[in-house]
């Protein structure tokens, strides 16, 4: 899951290329987050570190290719639950154990 700003930046620059057909200048980016160029840098090289963008050329944020437009979807983790069944237990997966195998 990414933090708050950087799912904000990887949003902006994916509606900003729709809408335009180019990448947002740094002054761009820096009005549309509020936030200084060091911060959009640092947010910038998490989402590249995460593999959402391709930023190889750093002299401008032109040059950042977007590989992922929307956040993943984290794996599902299964909640397991303990029931008691008369004096037994059964170890239920998100319930669908229960309505399919009972």
């Amino acid at each position: 899951m990414l933090p708050d700003f950087e799912r904000k930046l990887l949003r902006i620059l994916y509606n900003f290329f729709a809408q335009h057909r180019r990448m947002p200048t740094a002054a761009e980016l820096s009005v549309r987050t509020g936030r200084q160029p060091r911060d959009l840098s640092a947010g910038l090289l998490h989402l590249e570190k995460e593999g959402y963008i391709r930023w190889e050329d750093r002299s401008s944020t032109q040059h950042v290719v977007i590989l992922e437009g929307w956040e993943r979807a984290e794996p599902r983790q299964s909640a397991f639950v303990r029931m008691e069944d008369g004096g037994r237990s059964a170890v239920v997966e998100d319930g669908t154990k229960y309505w399919t195998e009972y």
